[in-house]
């Protein structure tokens, strides 16, 4: 099921075709499916009968497509190819039973019906994002001009449907759908309270955050979002409400998230777990303040004196505000200089055709510990 749901997906990107998505969800996650593909005849011109469609259907790796449902390869799946008289159209329906991952085509990033699942205990939220699709990739009859698409998408789930927005519809106390084509301007969304029977598996997150000084003014911040429960899915970080980025959660039960050049100030960061499996698993969330301050550097610092051996060299040009406690290492060709820790340094004969440079470590109560260095500074005379 999983392949033909891919494939149809790929094929939804079809001038003037529809697709017609029914699932219906049992209290376990149990779902019967329907999906009905449909093509313009005047679009197929050289297709004169449902055995020409059927061919068609196999050159594009459709599974089984026959004059009347067969089994396939995929466990409860049979599909058929057909025509629709009355709509001078072609058709190819396909019907399915298994459990929740057959919603996995409604959810599809290539599938203009690219719904997106997630629940917080009984509470379940269905979006429909605004269409960004424009057409034409992985489209299997592109050789045939066909580039728009049209499809809905009905869902009846165990619960009651309490809100629609965007479009989407009501359509009786358990059932919404959403109908959607390469115009669709407007986000949709559907919120469902689940039955009682309807059950799930708690998870907990813990936030935690580290921000390291990145430049004067800036910091990196580490997110880590550490997952109880459940390791399968996802996490989205946020700084107040802007997003930040979303990470796989690994192995371990971890997400870590670099959110780069933060600025000085206050920060509210936050982060969704997802699970993949949102049926049976249920979201979590946590969220962390963090404030910081930055040096800001009035002058970038640089080795001045002779590049000579025995000349005397000192680091110029060090200015930080506030001004900061501050510690140095020279360093020749990047490895430190065992003891030389001073702000000035006498060249030595090993320093003789070497790059000359200074590690400096700012520090000051209440400001984040900076380190950087100078640029290198080239030994080139005895």
């Amino acid at each position: 099921m999983k392949k033909l749901l891919v494939i149809i997906s790929a094929a939804l990107l079809l001038s003037g075709c529809s697709l017609t998505s029914t699932y219906t969800i049992g209290n376990a996650g149990n779902v019967e499916a329907t999906i009905s593909f449909a093509v313009p005849k005047s679009v197929l011109k050289k297709v004169k009968t449902v055995d020409q469609w059927s061919q068609v259907l196999l050159s594009s790796n459709f599974p089984s497509p026959s004059l009347s449902p067969s089994p396939s390869s995929s466990p409860g799946l049979s599909c058929a190819a057909g025509e629709s008289l009355e709509l001078d159209e072609w058709n190819y329906t396909c019907s399915a039973l298994g459990d929740i991952s057959l919603l996995s085509e409604s959810s599809s990033s290539d599938s203009p019906a690219n719904l997106k699942y997630s629940r917080d205990g009984k509470t379940l939220h269905i979006v429909q994002p605004a269409s960004s699709t424009s057409g034409g990739s992985n489209n299997p009859f592109s050789s045939l001009g066909i580039s728009l698409f049209s499809a809905k998408t009905t869902l009846t789930f165990p619960g009651l449907v309490t809100d629609v927005t965007g479009g989407a519809k009501r359509l009786d106390d358990h059932t919404v759908s959403f109908e959607v084509d390469q115009n669709q301007q407007t986000e949709m969304t559907a919120t469902l309270v689940l039955n009682n029977e309807v059950t799930s598996a708690a998870t907990s997150l813990d936030l935690t955050t580290k921000a390291s000084a990145l430049t004067a003014g800036t910091a990196d911040v580490e997110l880590t979002a550490a997952i109880t429960g459940s390791s399968s899915g996802q996490v989205t970080f946020f700084d107040g409400e802007t997003l930040l980025g979303s990470v796989d959660v690994n192995e371990q039960g971890v997400s870590k998230y670099i959110a780069g050049t933060q600025p000085d100030g206050s920060h509210q960061y936050r982060a969704v777990f997802q699970p993949r499996d949102w049926w049976n698993v249920d979201t979590s969330r946590d969220q962390t303040s963090l404030t910081f301050k930055t040096f800001q550097m009035n002058g970038y610092p640089s080795i001045s004196g002779l590049k000579k051996v025995g000349a005397n060299l000192v680091l110029a040009n060090l200015k930080s505000t506030p001004t900061a406690n501050a510690s140095y290492q020279w360093l020749r060709n990047g490895s430190a200089i065992s003891g030389k820790t001073a702000k000035s340094y006498k060249v030595v004969a090993a320093d003789f055709n070497k790059n000359l440079s200074v590690r400096i470590t700012l520090a000051k109560t209440g400001y984040l510990l900076i380190t950087f260095e100078t640029s290198a500074f080239r030994i080139t005379k005895r």
